[in-house]
């Protein structure tokens, strides 16, 4: 079971718990709230506080204990930055170079720790810086030091009871809350949303046994804040404000502000045993950060803010035998890949080269024909445009004048007279069949669609030229053009063709 002390202290008072954490439960062990008053006015050290907290403890923190030590806003420097886009771990050298430009005395033994806002690798940075200078982290050595343990973490008082009451659930994670922790003579003031923190200031506060001017002061010092809060970001204001103590030692405050108030009495919400310890009720009113900070120790939560444990680029781990052995396993696996890759490339290329080497081998021996294919292009272009014109000059000569003129039943007024007839080969590479150019004289219009009709046929395509009035053959008064383009038979179809007309 674990063990963990927490302590805090302001001018007039030191508190301490001592909390027992088991996997299933968790008790208070120890509880001490010890005066710090002396004749005179001086503040006492930090060794002197430790002294009078260990006569009260007598010795109950003796063993193993993880310990924690709240401090307060005597030796704090906080300072809003801005920086540059970058890097989560480049934070921590940011910050610290631009809190020693604008901390006023942050000197090479202070302990510097910061909250992120906002930002990332590629928008500006806002970070709280927060600075604890030597003679803080002496003080809260020294306590440590009289009760002979050491200061496993070094919080901010005020973060320690504002984590208490997120803890408990008293504020929604959605809302903009004012957590305000009265102690003796001051008041610890933080303003979060969610987690982000918003604000935080300390004041003082008149003595306890000044009721009306305390209530004064804080209240002036909560509106204070809210118009910080809104005056900071102009979309956000406090929805809540969360005092901390006992509902008697803040009465009449939620009649002061125009914002709902809770009081958050702190031994309501802390673990079985502290109400036992013979710790005044009074005192146990002001027991929100030490039993913030032990809590939060217990659920294994990192405060925000930790002076022992501040934020530090990631150091280089040494080269060890166990480094060596995972380098040589990665050099092997990459062998081995490499060796995988190289038989699943090896394959795919020699196949590639058979087949180059079978293509060379055909195109020589299709180099040894190309004068034959040359040679038989030429053939088959002849052979496209070989017409048997012979063949061609029978069928138009029957087509033209079917029956002959001695013929009884002879159509003379669709009768033509052939003028010219031309049997040429069409012009172009590509060429195939022929083509006939005929001229010719007509009777009449009749006669001139009657011999289109008889020309044409599925090898004879005929395209009519123009028709025209012409006297120099007497009886033919229409002087016409055709053209006639032959096809080449399909094979085997040549004598069909040739022997078609009667």
């Amino acid at each position: 079971m674990r063990r963990i002390l927490a302590i805090d202290w302001d001018r007039h008072e030191a508190r301490a718990v001592l909390l027992a954490s088991g996997p299933t439960a968790m008790a208070v062990t120890g509880a001490w709230a010890v005066s710090l008053a002396k004749l005179d006015s001086s503040a006492l050290g930090g060794r002197e506080i430790g002294e009078r907290l260990a006569a009260a403890m007598a010795g109950q923190v003796a063993g193993n204990v993880t310990t924690l030590v709240g401090v307060g806003r005597d030796y704090v420097q906080m300072q809003l930055l801005s920086l540059p886009p970058a890097p989560a771990e480049e934070l921590p050298e940011l910050v610290r170079f631009q809190a020693e430009r604008e901390f006023t005395a942050l000197g090479s033994d202070a302990a510097l720790d910061f909250i992120p806002l906002a930002g990332d690798a590629q928008t500006p940075h806002q970070v709280l810086a927060v600075a604890l200078n030597a003679t803080g982290l002496m003080e809260a050595r020294e306590v440590c030091g009289a009760l002979g343990v050491e200061p496993g973490r070094i919080p901010l008082r005020a973060c320690a009871a504002a984590a208490f009451v997120r803890r408990a659930g008293v504020v929604a994670d959605e809302k903009v809350a004012l957590i305000v922790n009265p102690l003796t003579d001051e008041a610890d003031l933080m303003v979060q949303a969610g987690e982000k923190v918003v604000v935080m200031r300390t004041v003082r506060l008149p003595e306890p046994d000044q009721a009306e001017a305390r209530q004064r002061a804080l209240v002036g010092e909560i509106r204070r804040t809210m118009a910080a809060v809104r005056q900071q970001s102009a979309d956000r204001k406090v929805d809540e404000v969360v005092v901390c103590g006992h509902h008697a030692s803040v009465s009449g405050l939620p009649d002061e502000l125009d914002v709902p108030v809770t009081v958050f009495d702190p031994t309501s919400h802390a673990p079985s045993g502290l109400r036992k310890k013979g710790v005044a009720a009074e005192s146990l009113g002001r027991f929100a950060a030490v039993l913030g900070m032990a809590l939060s120790e217990a659920d294994r939560r990192p405060p925000i803010v930790d002076f022992a444990n501040i934020r530090r680029p990631p150091a280089g781990r040494r080269f060890t035998r166990a480094h060596a052995l995972a380098a040589a396993a990665a050099v092997a696996a990459v062998l081995w890949f490499a060796a995988f890759l190289w038989r699943q490339i090896s394959e795919p290329a020699r196949e590639l080269a058979e087949l180059e080497s079978r293509i060379a081998n055909l195109q020589s021996q299709a180099d040894l024909y190309k004068d034959v294919t040359a040679q038989t292009a030429a053939v088959e272009r002849w052979l496209a445009t070989d017409v048997i014109w012979l063949d061609e000059l029978e069928q138009f000569a029957r087509r033209v004048r079917p029956q002959p003129l001695s013929a009884q039943d002879f159509p003379v007024d669709d009768d033509v007279v052939v003028t010219q007839l031309t049997m040429l080969r069409p012009p172009g590479t590509e060429a195939v069949g022929g083509r006939i150019d005929l001229q010719a004289k007509a009777k009449s219009d009749a006669a001139v669609r009657d011999l289109e009709q008889r020309l044409r046929d599925e090898r004879h395509r005929v395209t009519p030229g123009g028709v025209q009035q012409d006297s120099s053959v007497p009886g033919y008064p229409r002087a016409l053009d055709l053209q006639i383009h032959v096809l080449p038979p399909a094979d085997g179809d040549g004598d069909e063709v040739a022997g078609a007309a009667p």
